[in-house]
């Protein structure tokens, strides 16, 4: 049995989230972060490196699934935390239809960020 996969990967630098962030404020954070991942990214000490990392999470399952400009929101995308805590990807059944994505698709996701830079990798499988 052979299981399908994709695989995405991105790299930011918290230096640039952050200055985005500032120069564009709560119009910027809207249109790529949905109201719980700002609400667990304000609550932290490092909240730059935090957004950093999601926004990279985001850009990773749009390179696992070759998607193009003009297919998605990044608010389509949403990172969570699962019981034991760890980050996975959330996409509603409304907005994987948009991205056509399967709704038996799966992800995996992994995040690191430290001060410069925050970087996340994806796999997509069925």
């Amino acid at each position: 049995m052979s299981i399908q996969f994709q695989i995405g990967i991105d790299i930011v630098s918290v230096r640039r989230m952050q200055q985005a962030i500032e120069r564009q404020g709560k119009r910027f954070l809207d249109r790529i972060f949905t109201p719980a991942e700002q609400k667990y990214c304000e609550r932290k000490k490092n909240k730059y490196e935090n957004y950093a990392g999601r926004f990279a999470a985001k850009e990773a399952v749009i390179k696992a699934k070759k998607g193009g400009r003009g297919r998605f929101a990044f608010s389509d995308i949403e990172v969570v935390r699962v019981l034991n805590g760890a980050p996975t990807i959330h996409i509603s059944q409304e907005a994987r239809k948009k991205l056509r994505i399967s709704s038996k698709a799966k992800f995996e996701l992994t995040m690191a960020h430290e001060r410069e830079f925050a970087i996340a990798a994806v796999v997509l499988y069925e």
